[in-house]
Order: C-alpha cells, then structure tokens, then sequence
C-alpha cells in the first residue's frame, strides 16, 4: 500500500520538460505521417468540392491568389488541395494573382504539385496556364472581365504573349469562364468580384479564405453568387479527406486533436493523483 501514494506523487511531481517532450511528439508525428482523424464534414465543404466535381469536361476554371506571404498558414494547404482536385480533372486551368504576393505564392504551389510531371502530366499552355499578377486591384478584375489577352498579354514563367498558347485560344472575357475560384484574406477579394464578374457576366465563384472571413462570404453563399466555401485550416482538413488527399490540413488538424487528448489525459492523471493522495492520508 506505501508503493501506491509514491506513484501518485512521482506523477505530480513529473519533470515538465518531459511533459514538453511528449507534447513535441504528438504534434509533429501528424506532420510527418498525417493520420487523418475522424473531422465531421461540413456544407460548405461539401458545396466547394461538388462544384470542381461537376464542371463539364474542357471548362475553363480561373484560379486568383488573392493573398500576401502573411496568409500562407490558412491558405497554402486549401490552395494547394484546391490545385490538385482541380489537376486531376478534365478542365483548363488558368492561374492569375491579383495581389502582387499572390503571384510568388503560386509559384510556390505550382513547384509543389508539379503539374507536368505524374500523376498529373498536364501540359503548360494547353491544360493550364500561369498569367502572374494584375496590377490595379479591382481595376484589374473588371479589365480581366473585359478581356484577358490586353490585361495580362504575356504568361508568367515564358513571357510569351498569350495568343501563341492553344489554352488561351477560347478564353477571351469573363463570359469563357466556367468557374471562378478566389484563395483570399481580404481587400480585393470576394467583395470585388462579385461586383466585377458575378454582376455583369454571372461567372459562379468558390472561395478558400481565411477563418475571419467567413462572416464576410457568408451573404453571399446564401445569395448563390458564391458556390462554396473554405474559411480556415478546419476547412482545409475537411476538403482534403473529401478529394481523399491528406495534407497540411489534415496533419494541422490531427496534430490539433492530438495534443488536445495528452492534456485531457494530463488533467484525469492530475486530479486521480490528487484525490488518491488525499485518501491515502
């Protein structure tokens, strides 16, 4: 009976740094190997992946980084997933920015995925393309509205004009395109396009954003201008066991639920240690 309350006390008494240690454990592990808890699915997770599910084949679907370096821990895993889904389809996929950082971030997920080498093997200039950044804001996205090949005469990575590239041959104005996909933190973003393309041309649009953002998209997922919608890395786990590719989402949410089911044992270890301690005097 001495052996027990010496265990108990052994527990209260635990150095923190192994507390610390089995902390770092738990949450790297699903970086490293992504275990892909169970997360509870939600509509507007749903509606943003059926959208890119249902476009017919040979769509013309534009993908705008409207976001800074500042906004890649949201928003790097739902572009990213967001690319893929969209690689793995039969459309023709444009890439602009309209925020100057939007273009650098692009590149960065285009390296990534490498979309000409397997399992995509999609070929530059026919099934996608990198038009860079507009400058001008909203300005921009109404000159694009208008007509693409004077907005951005030339792609990112060749400096080409845009009229020697097959891709570009049946995308003239906002009236070409069948989906519109906006990866945003703010000023310009959903606010503006809706104004510029949905308005005038009823372009349909999915947005991936930042979790704050929500509130903001919400209107316009319940006026049917926006067709689904990404707010945060919970979403971005969500999409990513729905297209059945476990990222950062997915490890950013294991590694939430992980750490979170060592402190509850802590805490159950904690209060036992406790009451067995005082029964025991």
């Amino acid at each position: 009976m001495a052996t027990a309350p010496r265990i108990w006390e052994k527990l209260e008494t635990i150095d923190a740094r192994i507390i610390y240690l089995i902390l770092w454990i738990v949450i790297l592990w699903p970086f490293i190997y992504p275990i892909g808890l169970p997360v509870s699915i939600g509509s507007y997770s749903l509606a943003y992946a059926k959208a890119i599910d249902d476009l017919p084949a040979g769509s013309i679907v534009v993908v705008s980084f409207d976001f800074s370096l500042g906004g890649l821990g949201e928003l790097y895993p739902i572009a990213i997933a967001t690319l893929h889904h969209l690689f793995t389809k039969p459309v023709k996929i444009v890439i602009i920015a309209i925020w100057s950082d939007g273009a650098i971030v692009a590149d960065m997920v285009l390296k990534d995925l490498k979309p000409d080498q397997p399992p995509y093997n999609r070929k530059y200039g026919e099934d996608w393309i990198f038009l860079g950044y507009a400058p001008g804001g909203e300005t921009a996205m109404a000159a694009l509205g208008k007509d693409f090949w004077s907005t951005l005469p030339t792609d990112y990575y060749y400096k080409k004009h845009v009229s020697t590239y097959p891709i570009m041959q049946n995308l003239r104005s906002a009236n070409d395109v069948t989906l519109l996909v906006s990866l945003e933190t703010g000023t310009p973003g959903a606010d503006e396009w809706v104004r510029q393309w949905y308005v005038p041309y009823k372009v349909p649009m999915i947005v991936g954003c930042i979790g704050v953002m929500a509130p903001t998209v919400a209107p316009y997922l319940a006026g049917g201008q926006v067709k689904g919608m990404l707010p945060g890395l919970r979403a971005a786990a969500e999409y990513e066991l729905i297209i059945g590719r476990k990222g950062l989402g997915v490890a950013s949410a294991d590694a939430l639920s992980t750490s979170h089911m060592v402190f509850v044992i802590f805490v159950i270890l904690g209060n036992i240690s406790y009451f067995m301690r005082r029964r025991s005097k």
